[in-house]
C-alpha cells in the first residue's frame, strides 16, 4: 500500500549498530548485514528522510538523534507506520482482509479522517498516538464489548505508570472530566460471531486538544515522546486482546 512504512531488518540492525558504537563504517555494516554498500546507504537515507539525524563522515557513520517515534522497527510488535492517512481503521480493514495476522498493528502520525462512534470524528493532528490493532477472535458478538473494556483498561494502566489517574466513561478514558483517550471496536461476522474485528484507539499525548479534553503533556508538564508511550502501551494492548481471542 502506497505510503505505508514496513518494518525493516536492516534498519533495525543499523540502528542497533549505531547505538552501540560512536562511529560505525559503511564497509562493517554492510558485511555484518550480508548486503551491499549501496542498500547500507539507501536505508540510512530513508531513515534521514525519517528524522533521524545520521552524519557521515570518512570513518562511517554516527547517530547524533532520533525522532522517537513508533516506527515498526523500533516495536517489539508487529506493525506499519503511516505519515498520514484517512483514518488507521481504513488501512488495518484492508491489511486484515488481506491475510495479515492478528495482533498488528497499524499507526499514524497523523489522521485526516479519524473517526469515533456513532460516525463522530476524532481530531488527530501531529502529536498524538492514533492506532488500529487486527484481530481475528471467534467470539460470540454478544462479546464483541470485552474488546473494547480490555483496550480502555491498558490504556488506563499504562496512563497511571505516569502518575495519571483516569478513569473509563461510554467508549474514552477521561482525567478530571477531559478526555484523553477513545477506543472504537468494529467487527465483521456472520451468524453471531465475530470472524474479524479492528480495534482503533486515539490518545493525546502532545498534539493540540480541543476544548474539554487533555493530553499527557498537559496532565505531565512535560511531553513524553511518542515512542515511549507506544512502547509502554502496545505489549499490553497485543496480549490483552489476544489472550481474549483464544478464550
Amino acid at each position: 500500500m502506497r505510503g505505508l512504512v514496513r518494518d525493516s531488518r536492516i534498519k533495525r540492525a543499523i540502528l542497533r549498530e549505531l547505538r552501540e558504537k560512536e562511529c560505525v563504517s559503511g564497509e562493517f555494516l554492510a558485511e555484518s548485514l550480508g548486503v551491499s554498500r549501496v542498500a547500507v546507504w539507501k536505508n540510512i537515507r530513508e531513515l534521514i528522510s525519517l528524522g533521524y539525524e545520521i552524519r557521515a563522515s570518512r570513518k562511517g557513520y554516527s547517530l547524533v538523534s532520533s525522532p522517537e517515534k513508533p516506527y515498526p522497527w523500533e516495536l517489539d510488535v508487529r506493525a506499519y507506520y503511516l505519515l498520514e492517512t484517512t483514518s488507521t481503521m481504513d488501512i488495518a480493514w484492508k491489511l486484515a482482509e488481506a491475510e495479515e495476522p492478528a495482533g498488528t498493528f497499524v499507526i499514524a502520525e497523523r489522521q485526516t479522517r479519524g473517526r469515533g462512534r456513532r460516525g463522530r470524528r476524532w481530531r488527530s493532528e501531529k502529536g498524538g498516538l492514533y492506532f488500529s490493532v487486527i484481530l481475528k477472535p471467534a467470539l460470540p458478538l454478544s462479546r464483541a464489548d470485552v474488546l473494547l473494556d480490555e483496550t480502555l483498561d491498558s490504556i488506563l494502566d499504562s496512563l497511571r505508570r505516569y502518575g495519571v489517574d483516569g478513569y473509563i466513561e461510554d467508549n474514552g478514558v477521561y482525567v478530571d472530566g477531559k478526555k484523553i483517550a477513545g477506543v472504537l471496536v468494529e467487527v465483521m461476522g456472520e451468524l453471531g460471531e465475530v470472524r474479524l474485528a479492528v480495534v482503533g484507539a486515539g490518545i493525546n499525548v502532545s498534539n493540540e486538544v480541543p476544548e474539554g479534553a487533555t493530553s499527557l503533556s498537559l496532565e505531565l508538564g512535560r511531553a513524553p515522546s511518542l515512542l515511549e508511550v507506544g512502547k509502554t502501551l502496545f505489549p499490553t494492548v497485543k496480549g490483552r486482546l489476544l489472550s481474549v481471542s483464544l478464550e
